[in-house]
């Protein structure tokens, strides 16, 4: 024991903060609780960090200056007895639901005779991420405005935390926002459950993560988001004199022109809404670019009088705001004398 004692001041001297004195006296005069020392020694890994609802939990124990592999040791949960043995380190459970914590106790004998206690309580949470991207469809588009390369996202944190029986409202919460590397600071704080991000400027996937604390209940959760962004898009339509624009039906690459002219609507699906005049058109017919129509989303196109024949419609956009936003769209016309 006297060994003991030796080690676990030596121990305390080395991690303590700025320069300790002690007095010369001997072992037997210092006054060590050395089962509370090991108590605050015992190394505790819980995988994950934050456990989510319903999730499995696992439970690790390291003690640097022992060795656990010949201690007794048993573990409570919520009050009783669920693993005990000699070398027992390991521990996995299924957490609770939303708000129903679990209480677990450790109690460990050394090969020595000392005993410590160690005890802790697991409160799961859980957060959903939803992204919205501020990128242009069409009207009366059903599917989600989906998320281009080096485009804007906007991500809304919607967290779970109980306690008690009481849910805790989101703005009382603490939100720290990060690609899982840096942190965010303009967009993290107390009560900002919303984030408003600009896609990497190198067209890679979009990784998002935000912590949750709520410092008067100790609760926290983590949220993870993994984007792939997309290319932009266009999608031709027609423009009809009778019914307007016909949305519930794109032209296809190749089309028969049935009047004398038909008049086209290019939709910049997927490109970042920007201010007017930073999306840039330019249309070609036959190869051959059509300066009145530059920077216009319509275009009119009339047959060759008097033949027969097709027509190569091409089109290049652009965001001019963001070099990676840009797409090419191509149609034949076909038509008869």
């Amino acid at each position: 024991m006297e060994k003991m004692l030796n080690k676990f001041i030596k121990i305390l001297i080395v991690v303590g903060v700025g320069v300790v004195i002690l007095p010369a006296i001997s072992s037997a005069q210092v006054d060590v609780n050395i089962p509370y020392a090991l108590s605050s020694e015992l190394g505790i890994e819980i995988i994950p960090n934050y456990p989510r609802p319903n999730e499995p939990v696992f439970i690790n124990l390291t003690l640097y200056t022992n060795d656990l592999g010949s201690a007794d040791i048993t573990w409570y949960k919520d009050g009783k007895v669920v693993l005990s043995g000699k070398g027992k380190i390991n521990y996995s459970f299924r957490a609770g639901s939303v708000g129903e914590e679990t209480k677990i106790e450790i109690r460990i004998k050394l090969s020595d005779g000392t005993s410590f206690t160690k005890v802790f309580s697991l409160n799961p949470a859980s957060i959903d991420l939803v992204w919205e991207a501020s990128s242009y469809v069409s009207p009366f588009y059903k599917g989600k405005a989906l998320h281009s390369r080096q485009g804007i996202l906007k991500v809304v944190a919607m967290p779970e935390f109980v306690k008690n029986g009481k849910r805790v409202a989101p703005e009382n919460l603490i939100y720290e926002w990060s690609n899982g590397i840096d942190v965010y600071q303009n967009q993290s704080g107390y009560g900002k459950n919303v984030a408003i991000l600009n896609g990497s400027i190198l067209g890679q996937n979009d990784k998002i993560e935000v912590l949750v604390t709520d410092p008067t209940n100790n609760l926290a959760a983590e949220g993870f988001l993994d984007i792939a962004p997309v290319d932009p898009q266009i999608v031709f339509y027609e423009n009809d004199p009778y019914y307007g624009h016909i949305f519930d039906m794109a032209i296809t690459s190749s089309f028969n022109l049935k009047t004398d002219e038909v008049q086209i609507l290019a939709a910049p699906y997927f490109f970042t809404k920007e201010r007017s005049g930073l999306l840039k058109y330019e249309w070609r017919l036959n190869n051959t670019s059509v300066p009145s129509l530059s920077g216009s989303r319509t275009a009119i196109f009339r047959k060759p009088e008097g033949e027969s024949g097709q027509s190569v419609i091409s089109l290049q956009m652009e965001n001019t705001n963001r070099i990676l936003q840009q797409a090419d769209g191509r149609l034949i016309m076909n038509f008869e004398n």
